[in-house]
């Protein structure tokens, strides 16, 4: 306790001072009683700083697209830090092994994607730069990149952090059936309705199956740059947060809408197009069906990541690779979301506190 004497008015000076709140104390707190708000700040405070740089500033085409892949990491940066904060820890490499391995795992599949764009392979409106286009200072652009997708990963096995959502990214023996289910589900759904199509002689793709190699270049470049890594945010950090309030079904219509805005400067910065909050409008029907699905598998996985980063990147990758009928498509898609709801039985609270093992606990 500071006592403020006559006899010592310096001390009882310096000793409120020293009560005073800080900026990083006024941090911790609100990153620790509002996570949800915290998170959705943070997350949108990232990615559009990164996506809207391309519409202020002529950028060249290797730096336009790293600052798309960093902008495409902000749910991910925002659920690490205030998890890492929350946890009172600091940011570091906890599992060597892993940040190695998926450093150069990443950097391989990134050299392949933009290898294979000197082979006129889908370069996404013209915004993947070639090999031939890549500087030195894109090196080290796409070099943060892998950096911050590699130490998060590395987070897996960190035991100090509270409620680390993280290590449910890593493979485990009994939730195979929910990565399978992950990868296969979509492409069911594609195939069966080509199939419907076909038979009812309604309109269809031309081809039923692309067997490609390149796809699967394409399918663990969503894997770990264009897709999946958003799910360590809006599944691993957000779902959990909103769940702890809100049943299952609010919670996903909240990141559903959340979701779709945050797309808006690629709609922008010509990632997608250049026709603004007009072109990101379509995206905010479709999105609610497919985030249904999304928390469907996350909570029936037993809040597994990694089954939803494969769900993710098959949907990223799977008009390109399979066939489908797209009106039967979407009413199988609605069906199929109506069994979600029902199966998981979302209009019911979860019990969603205490769920992961092996966290330091209040």
């Amino acid at each position: 306790m500071c006592l403020n004497t006559q006899r010592n008015h310096s001390l009882g000076v310096s000793c409120k001072l020293k009560n005073k709140p800080t900026k990083k104390s006024k941090m911790q707190a609100l990153f620790k009683t509002k996570p949800i708000l915290s998170f959705i700040v943070l997350t949108f405070g990232i990615s559009f700083t990164f996506w809207f740089l391309p519409v202020i500033v002529s950028l060249p085409k290797d730096i336009g697209f790293a600052m798309i892949l960093i902008g495409l990491c902000g749910p991910l940066i925002a659920g690490y830090l205030i998890t890492i904060i929350n946890s009172v820890e600091k940011i570091k490499i906890d599992s060597k092994p892993i940040f190695f391995t998926v450093f150069i795992v990443t950097a391989l599949v990134l050299f392949l994607r933009l290898y294979f764009v000197n082979n006129g392979w889908h370069d996404i409106n013209g915004n993947v730069p070639d090999l031939n286009e890549v500087s030195i200072l894109g090196y080290i652009c796409f070099g943060i990149v892998l950096f911050i997708l590699a130490i998060n990963f590395s987070n897996a096995t960190n035991l100090k952090l509270k409620e680390n959502y993280i290590k449910s990214s890593l493979f485990e023996k009994g939730k195979v059936k929910w990565y399978i289910i992950g990868v296969f589900l979509l492409i069911l759904l594609c195939l069966g309705s080509y199939f419907m199509g076909d038979v009812l002689g309604m309109e269809t793709t031309d081809f039923v199956v692309k067997p490609e190699p390149i796809l699967l270049v394409g399918f663990f470049s969503s894997f770990f740059f264009l897709g999946g890594n958003e799910e360590f945010g809006w599944r691993g950090f957000l779902q959990k947060e909103l769940q702890k309030k809100y049943n299952p079904l609010i919670g996903t219509l909240a990141i559903s809408f959340l979701w779709s805005l945050w797309h808006l400067p690629l709609h922008y910065n010509g990632f997608y197009s250049t026709g603004g909050f007009v072109d990101l409008l379509p995206r905010f029907a479709w999105t609610i069906p497919l985030t249904i699905i999304f928390t469907w598998l996350y909570n029936k996985s037993s809040y597994s990541v990694l089954a939803v980063m494969l769900l993710h990147a098959t949907v990223n990758n799977i008009s390109r690779a399979f066939g489908y009928s797209e009106i039967i498509l979407t009413v199988l898609a609605f069906l199929f979301t109506v069994f979600c709801i029902i199966n998981d039985k979302m209009w019911q609270k979860k019990n969603y506190n205490h769920i992961y093992e092996n966290n330091i606990t209040d």
